[in-house]
């Protein structure tokens, strides 16, 4: 790095921390170096490696952007304060143009419809060193190259270590019997701006993929309104019928081509409520839940619905299938990402623990469900009853959603005998 900086210096003829380029250049190459560490250290295994990887150069590159951004601010507004040296004058503008560019990005976040403060949090990684090394410039000494060759050889440690891929095994499934019922759960919604979710121009691919799989019951969440569950239903058949839950954009609905009763019981919840559909026979009632969790740092609010699900159908006679977007991943630990996604990663993993009481999670530990690698996505069914079947649809893409349909396919035993058979 001395030797590139006196390179610079022939060049221009000027000192190194004068150069507004050579500044950028080492702050972008700083920012490379976090981003490669960031992803390394989120990902389950090499095959998440490059969207990560990508994602984190990105969140790199914008922060460089709004750092020089606002490094030229400063400049432009206050260019004695910014051209002063000394230690005491540079911890200033450390912290000046650090807080000035989280500024910056919290207001473009809060524009894109993102949580404020867990884009904060996760840019704070990003934006500090960038700001650090852009103050710095190209007085860069042996010791800065040290650091570096430091994080190469950890990186280097991680990705030698990383498996190839992150789903560790799979679920041990029943024999398939003649009267199972095969149940697709699906968030048809989105998160801005990428996802917006689905519209009414995507209601025959859906019904397609439904009808193609021989789904009995579908659980569906992110349900933009009572007329689009309409025109699916009329799309799917005159044998299908459901209800859904007063979500607003975000409903739970519940569709059954087996009949049974739907409630939605829960209606005062963040995006909606539970939605239940309960089937009766002579031999036992069956229940079906459609759930979704509030997104985003909102944790307290997923315990809430884990808490209203385990007083409604805990210790019940009934043979209860729990489907849903509980927005929890448990199948992976602290990302980059983390911040934005929940305010307590240790309160959702208990959620999801006292939600293991209702039953067996057969996609614990298998594909993700959802963009970026994301489990959130769970299935819990009673221990009474035999899975025979789990998949998790990630070829299914229709239109602009960010989850992909879970397939799953139960023994209902004698208390259900008879009610799916073709």
């Amino acid at each position: 790095m001395e030797l590139a900086s006196e390179v610079l210096t022939g060049l221009r003829g000027r000192r190194p921390f004068d150069l507004w380029w050579a500044r950028s250049v080492v702050a972008l190459s700083a920012g490379v170096f976090v981003a490669t560490l960031l992803a390394v250290f989120s990902v389950r295994g090499t095959d998440e490696l490059a969207s990560w990887w990508g994602l984190a150069m990105f969140l790199a590159f914008m922060s460089w952007g709004t750092v020089a951004l606002t490094w030229q601010g400063a400049l432009y507004l206050l260019p004695k304060a910014m051209g002063r040296g000394g230690g005491f004058f540079s911890c200033l503008r450390f912290l000046a143009v650090s807080a000035l560019s989280l500024l910056v990005l919290s207001v473009a976040g809060m524009i894109a419809q993102l949580p404020p403060t867990g884009l904060v949090i996760t840019f704070v990684p990003f934006v500090i060193p960038i700001v650090l090394f852009w103050i710095i410039g190209c007085h860069i000494r042996v010791k800065s190259c040290l650091c570096a060759v430091v994080l190469l050889v950890v990186v280097g440690t991680r990705l030698y270590t990383l498996p190839s891929g992150g789903a560790s095994g799979a679920y041990p499934l029943a024999e398939p019997q003649d009267d199972d019922v095969r149940l697709m759960s699906w968030n048809l919604g989105g998160r801005a701006p990428f996802f917006r979710g689905s519209n009414d121009a995507d209601i025959g691919a859906v019904a397609e993929i439904v009808r193609k799989h021989e789904v009995h019951v579908l659980c569906l969440q992110g349900v933009s309104s009572r007329q689009f569950l309409d025109k699916l239903l009329l799309e799917l058949g005159h044998d299908w019928k459901g209800g859904v839950s007063s979500g607003g954009g975000k409903s739970t609905a519940v569709l059954s081509r087996i009949g049974g009763e739907v409630q939605s019981p829960l209606n005062g919840m963040d995006y909606g409520g539970p939605t239940v559909l309960r089937i009766r026979s002579h031999k036992g009632m069956l229940q079906f839940v459609s759930c979704h969790g509030s997104p985003g740092r909102k944790s307290w609010q997923r315990r809430k619905m884990v808490d209203w699900i385990l007083h409604e159908f805990r210790g019940a006679k009934s043979k209860t299938v729990i489907a849903g977007d509980f927005n929890i991943d448990t199948s992976r630990g602290w990302t980059f990402l983390a911040p934005m996604l929940s305010d307590s990663l240790s309160f959702d993993l208990a959620s999801w623990r006292a939600l293991a009481i209702m039953g067996e999670d057969p996609g614990f530990d298998a594909r993700a469900t959802s963009s970026m690698g994301r489990r959130s996505d769970w299935v819990m069914v009673d221990s009474k009853m035999p899975i025979t079947g789990y998949r998790v649809l990630q070829s299914v893409e229709v239109g602009r959603m960010d989850h992909f349909p879970v397939l799953l396919r139960v023994g209902l035993g004698k208390a259900g005998r008879g009610i799916a058979a073709d």
